[in-house]
């Protein structure tokens, strides 16, 4: 029988059911590696005065030495706003096709939480592979910090110093000695200062190709060391976490590509300093019955969702990105909280 006027409301009702049941069906996985605020401004700064390092001696009856906090760079990130809407047909309310109308909210949750992965995501894909990238609205995203360099790069500056600091290690596959050397790089991390800090990273970030996926399950979960023949103890059982990234390999349009199969990462998410703003979350919007949502020359409801989020774009500094981990050393934030990362050669090469 054919949907009535008088069952609209249960119709929107159930369709919202729908909607928000296939949004948070999608895995939060880039989502996990950021703080989500919100935030009801058009754009934000944010800026970081970095500590003043050791505390000093204070002889009897002397005075405190005053300390020398450092100003680190500044980001300021501009709200992008994105959205959908699908239709429902005359023709599916008269015909009573409850399945197809199923299938459009879904879709419509679903897109959702998929841009919103993807987006964060990539900051990471070409943050690897450049300064800027331009995303499916032909928009361009910086994937620089504020001192003009890629998010990953051998040589990140400091204020505070003529000191470079290294977040990235080069194309080397997964195995033991390329992970220890991405763990060195968090132990010659420093501050705006030059003062060492001590990040300590406890989660490795991968695609899901299952070449790598399964090569970083052998070290998190076998009794021995599996890259070794006498299989002594593995040191790195549950030392990490370990989290996929689906659209880490894809291309700005969200298409599957070769490029960052084996790319992967350490990061300390026990003091994650990435920054999600958000001034609206996702909503869905539908019409009521002869209101300005139906339209008139097709009879179609148009059903839509929102979100608003600040991770397209960043100004100032070179545009600079500011939604990865603050804890490479150019970042606006201490770098207490850092971020490693290498990518590298077919797994088959690993071991």
């Amino acid at each position: 029988m054919p949907i009535l006027t008088s069952q609209f409301n249960d119709l929107v009702k159930n369709a919202l059911v729908q909607w928000r049941e296939e949004y948070e069906s999608v895995e939060k996985n880039a989502r996990q590696l950021f703080d989500i605020l919100p935030n009801e401004n058009l754009t934000s700064e944010h800026s970081h005065i970095d500590s003043p390092g050791f505390a000093r001696r204070k002889d009897e009856g002397g005075s405190y030495v005053i300390g020398s906090p450092r100003q680190g760079y500044s980001l300021t990130l501009t709200k992008s706003r994105i959205g959908l809407k699908d239709s429902v047909t005359w023709e599916m309310r008269k015909y009573d096709k409850y399945r197809e109308i199923e299938k459009k909210m879904r879709g419509l949750g679903e897109s959702t939480a998929m841009r919103i992965e993807l987006d964060l995501t990539h900051l990471f894909t070409f943050g690897l592979q450049g300064a800027s990238y331009t995303n499916m609205d032909g928009e361009t995203v910086n994937t620089v910090t504020g001192d003009g360099l890629s998010i990953f790069s051998n040589s990140h500056t400091i204020t505070g110093s003529s000191t470079t600091v290294d977040n990235l290690n080069g194309t080397n596959a997964f195995n033991r000695p390329n992970l220890e050397a991405a763990e060195r790089l968090f132990r010659n991390m420093v501050n705006m200062n030059d003062v060492k800090v001590t990040p300590k990273p406890n989660a490795i970030i991968t695609g899901d190709d299952p070449a790598i996926v399964n090569v970083v399950k052998e070290f998190m979960v076998s009794v021995g060391a599996p890259d070794t023949a006498e299989r002594a103890e593995n040191v790195y059982r549950n030392k990490y976490t370990h989290i996929q990234l689906p659209f880490l390999a894809t291309t700005n349009l969200g298409a599957p590509t070769a490029t960052g199969r084996y790319y992967w990462m350490l990061a300390d998410l026990k003091h994650k300093d990435a920054i999600l703003e958000f001034s609206e979350m996702p909503t869905f919007t539908a019409p009521n019955p002869g209101s300005n949502g139906e339209d008139f020359d097709t009879d179609k409801f148009q059903l839509s969702l929102l979100w608003e989020t600040i991770v397209e774009k960043l100004r100032e500094f070179g545009e600079t990105l500011k939604i990865i981990f603050e804890t490479i050393p150019s970042q606006v934030r201490n770098l207490r909280k850092g971020v490693t990362t290498m990518y590298g050669v077919p797994a088959t090469a690993m071991i």
